[in-house]
């Protein structure tokens, strides 16, 4: 993984000086009278006119090798220690970052430099942007395709559906609190959870659930690199406003709790813990335990701050809510997306692990709150 260091740019070798013809003065370049220049001929190894002609001719030769090997060994000097290299404009960029996050008031311009002064501050290629709409029949044939219920995600496997059943077990408590409390089923809870970092375990498709790169890496390469595609100049520049807005609320967070940012994992768009939560969430994060500090890595921290979050975009016993609040989780314009694949997903799932449940009850020491699953949806997702 290169780590990112300021690129150093050395200067250029300066070229040597051009030697002075044979038979100048080297100084005011006027010819030299004719006995000196016959001695200098005399006095020249190769002793010819001819081959002084040869002998100047190598000397140019060898200069103009040398001004070419001092500009290329220039060039190899200021390249940046990290494989990835940096162009000057990502160098503009991220000196830009530090300057404005150190004009918001809001944070220490001290934490600042020092985040930006550690050498485990990395940049990294950032995602390509979300492609264009397909153009042939059968690419937007595929692109209907809801990808959550596809065979290879597993989503309504038996195995699949038990990871929810054993994640009740375990955290039991904080599953009727968020009932309770914020009136969101479990069967909802598990369904975002599921989607999201398949509660946190490994699988064989996604190895590492909860991400292996520093949200702020993955942030801070938003804004400093820029895709090389074409027509991304306008998606580039939202892209920064977005990184700039989530590294914000990441360095209030962190001067907050304490957290070392750089042992934080994140997704490629700074999304953190079981939850996925963007920086700009972090205030709906619900602290379970009450000692202060909330720990979205935490099953029961995750429980309640799902169910908070749900309730907040209007999640309560009407259906339709339901379905807008839990579209709002994804992002996106409810109105005018005719798919709707992650809302869609959700509720089949919700659908699918209510009825698993019944057969399958949860042990636990305390009986959990029996909550009314969403309307089940048919069998493409909607009700």
């Amino acid at each position: 993984m290169p780590m990112r260091t300021l690129p150093m740019r050395m200067p250029p070798m300066p070229l040597p000086s051009p030697l002075p013809p044979i038979g100048t003065s080297g100084t005011s370049g006027t010819t030299a009278p004719r006995a000196a220049e016959s001695r200098a001929r005399q006095a020249h190894p190769l002793g010819s006119r001819q081959n002084a002609r040869r002998w100047r001719a190598w000397q140019y030769t060898l200069i103009f090798a040398l001004g070419f090997i001092s500009l290329a060994a220039a060039n190899c000097w200021a390249a940046p220690s990290d494989s990835a290299g940096f162009t000057p404009e990502e160098d503009q960029r991220l000196h830009k970052l530090q300057d404005r996050l150190c004009d918001d008031k809001e944070l220490s311009c001290a934490a600042v430099s020092a985040l930006f002064a550690d050498p485990r501050l990395t940049v990294y290629e950032p995602p390509p942007p979300a492609p264009d709409q397909p153009a042939t029949a059968q690419a937007r044939n595929r692109a209907q395709r809801n990808p959550y219920l596809t065979p290879r995600f597993g989503l309504l496997t038996p195995e699949s559906l038990e990871r929810c059943r054993t994640f009740i077990a375990a955290h039991a408590h904080s599953f009727d609190t968020a009932y309770q409390r914020y009136g969101v089923p479990k069967e909802v809870i598990c369904g975002h959870l599921r989607i999201e970092t398949n509660f946190g375990i490994p699988t064989r498709l996604t190895p590492n659930p909860l991400g292996t790169r520093p949200a702020i890496n993955q942030l801070v390469s938003l804004y400093v690199r820029k895709p090389t595609l074409r027509n991304s100049g306008s998606r580039f520049l939202h892209r920064q406003e977005f990184a700039l807005a989530q590294l914000k609320d990441l360095l209030s967070s962190s001067q907050k709790f304490g957290w070392d940012l750089f042992e934080v994992p994140g997704s490629p768009t700074g999304a953190i813990g079981l939850v996925q939560f963007e920086p700009s969430n972090f205030d709906i994060a619900v602290d379970s335990d009450g000692d202060g500090k909330v720990d979205l890595f935490d099953g029961d921290d995750a429980i309640l701050s799902v169910a908070h979050y749900l309730e907040t975009r209007g999640f309560d016993r009407d259906a339709e809510h339901q379905k807008r609040a839990i579209y709002a989780y994804y992002g996106g314009h409810y109105n005018h997306d005719p798919n709707k694949f992650y809302m869609r997903a959700v509720l089949k799932y919700a659908s699918e692990i209510s009825a698993y449940l019944k057969d399958h009850p949860v042990e636990t020491a305390a009986t959990a709150v029996s909550a009314p699953a969403p309307a089940a949806p048919g069998a493409d997702g909607e009700n």
